[in-house]
């Protein structure tokens, strides 16, 4: 795919029946993407899985509305039968009915504007949604689709052997302690379960984020650690004396510490040698997540307990597969009972999903590297260019030194940047010519708003902007996830949308 085009609203990016993107072309659609007005979202073709319902999960619930004769009410199709409980005592004590059908499960709930909405996030946090291959052969086999999608696929006798391989060295944990999961939400959902069922018996159920953590990683923790839960949220990665007066104010109540190194939007990475050793002396778990500049560049095994990992990112370079991966690090404590709670608990992925990925896999690493020197190259135009007022990346003087510190080489970036523009934010956006929507660590370069499409509730309100404004947070940041395109049409589209 060329960087330098307009891409239609509505459209997959990549064209794919399982695009993990979709192209939001402009500030108004991805306004009325937010808001789901009607003229908007019919022309999605695709979504992010977890936040915009697959096609073929769509046409399953349509399909056993009739085949089961229950027009009024609600399916929700999930990744097992298990997921499908949790989802039930999740909604609990509304009625519901547990179904199941060629290997497929949902659950069966009465149609309610505010319970399917309630039944839609707790998927969307936890990665509990059917695979969409796996829907898919579900259609072919009941005669619904004619084929499957063509699509290459490993080769191999065990995709996931060849997954777990490749993930070895770059989690730097032996392959019998990295557990495979649907999604990458999954792989920390389980992570989070599997330290509560060690920490709440002691009377520790609260929990540390530690910078602008992922929306669904925030929604889990906030969420679901339960009622006497009183969760601590250090937004300024940097002040690290917040976390250790924390930890002696009430570190035997403390389950663990989240972070992502670097995190997401701003690209900065903590000092996670400080942030390991308060951990240790608290008797605290660490989960740190490394993907927004992939474990091929950052290596967090020395600092960590759990890592955690989408590898719907760079490892599924072509944007067409959802997956996840936990790493349970050998200085984790428990970590046998850690491991074992999360092999049974997390949810596994669909055996064409890996077929999928593990065909991908062989160009991740250069990938990586293609990224990496495109990257150093766009922040340098971006840094020059009069309409820029700042440039949030992984070697931003701020973080440097943190960031070195896991760095595996010195051209270790990843393909995250986030700027600022000095002209308007939006006719920026539109003007742009490149692909526009969310996800990252694709062949394609995607430009995204990512504010606006990751926290909309906040940028409408006073408190949201007073939050976004603590975390050092602008709505007007631009995110770009660069891809593996010459460098030379993405800097000129850049600058085409700067200039304009």
């Amino acid at each position: 795919m060329s960087a330098g085009q307009h891409i239609p609203l509505g459209q997959a990016i990549p064209d794919s029946l399982h695009a993990v993107s979709v192209s939001i072309p402009t500030m108004a659609d991805v306004i009325g993407y937010e808001e789901k007005r009607p003229a908007t979202i019919q022309k999605l073709k695709a979504g992010y899985p977890r936040f915009v319902l697959h096609t073929c999960l769509r046409e399953i619930e349509a399909h056993w509305k009739r085949l089961f004769d229950t027009p009024e009410h609600s399916i929700w199709l999930t990744s097992s039968e298990s997921m499908a409980k949790r989802l039930q005592n999740h909604l609990a004590p509304a009625p519901s009915k547990l179904v199941k059908h060629r290997g497929v499960s949902g659950l069966r709930i009465p149609t309610d504007a505010d319970l399917d909405q309630k039944a839609k996030s707790y998927l969307q946090h936890v990665g509990g949604f059917l695979s969409g291959r796996q829907a898919e052969d579900y259609l072919v086999a009941e005669g619904l689709r004619d084929a499957a999608e063509p699509e290459p696929l490993f080769a191999g006798e065990d995709a996931a052997a060849a997954i777990l391989e490749t993930l070895s060295p770059l989690l730097d944990t032996e392959t019998s302690s990295i557990v495979l999961s649907n999604t990458g939400m999954n792989a920390f959902f389980a992570a989070f379960e599997a330290v509560r069922s060690i920490q709440s018996p002691r009377g520790r159920s609260s929990w540390i984020k530690i910078g602008w953590l992922y929306t669904d990683t925030m929604h889990i923790l906030d969420k679901l650690s339960g009622h006497d839960a009183a969760n601590v949220e250090l937004l300024d990665i940097f002040d690290l004396d917040q976390l250790e007066q924390a930890l002696l104010e009430r570190g035997d109540r403390i389950a663990g510490i989240v972070t992502e190194a670097p995190t997401n939007p701003l690209i900065q990475t903590m000092d996670l040698e400080r942030i390991r050793k308060l951990a240790t002396q608290h008797g605290v778990y660490l989960l740190v997540d490394p993907t927004v500049a992939s474990p091929a560049n950052v290596n967090v095994e020395p600092y960590s307990d759990i890592i955690i990992n989408s590898l719907t990112k760079y490892a599924g370079n072509e944007g067409d597969v959802m997956l996840g991966a936990v790493a349970v690090t050998d200085q984790c404590p428990d970590k046998d009972a850690i491991l074992n709670f999360i092999k049974n608990d997390v949810e596994p992925p669909y055996a064409r999903d890996l077929a999928r990925i593990a065909y991908q896999l062989p160009a991740y690493a250069e990938l990586v590297g293609t990224v990496n020197q495109n990257t150093a190259e766009v922040v340098a135009f971006l840094k020059s260019h009069p309409k820029v007022k700042a440039v949030h990346w992984a070697k931003e003087k701020r973080s440097r030194s943190n960031f070195q510190k896991i760095a595996r080489h010195p051209d270790a970036i990843g393909g995250l940047i986030s700027f600022e523009v000095k002209a308007d934010f939006g006719a920026f956006y539109d003007a742009t010519p490149l692909p526009k929507g969310p996800s990252f660590g694709m062949k394609s370069t995607l430009l995204c708003p990512y504010i606006f499409l990751a926290h909309y509730s906040l940028v409408n309100t006073e408190e949201g902007l007073k939050t976004l404004e603590k975390a050092g947070i602008t709505p007007e940041l631009m995110r770009l996830a660069v891809g593996d395109e010459p460098v030379s049409e993405i800097i000129s589209a850049l600058k085409q949308g700067l200039d304009s």
